[in-house]
């Protein structure tokens, strides 16, 4: 079974800090700040915690991006329809 893990950020002493949360069986959260090994136990009810794009698709989505020319490519290439 695939970890499920999300681009987060946790509120810790009024500093956010951006990180990834891996879930834990349905009992909470595993967070780990960008570039460290430690982590630390969240709860899923804590109201810090805030939970961007799951990591597997939003990587994805990045790359498929790219392969069209990056953001600027596609924002240039919409239509402009009223």
């Amino acid at each position: 079974m695939a970890k499920t893990v999300h681009y987060a950020s946790l509120t810790v002493n009024d500093e956010e800090v951006y990180g990834t949360a891996e879930l834990l069986n349905g009992s909470g959260w595993l967070f780990r700040k960008d570039g460290e090994r430690t982590a630390l136990v969240v709860s899923y009810k804590d109201i810090n915690l805030l939970l961007y794009g799951r990591c597997d698709l939003a990587d994805a989505q990045y790359l498929d991006d790219e392969v069209a020319g990056g953001a600027v490519a596609i924002a240039c290439s919409r239509r402009q329809e009223v």
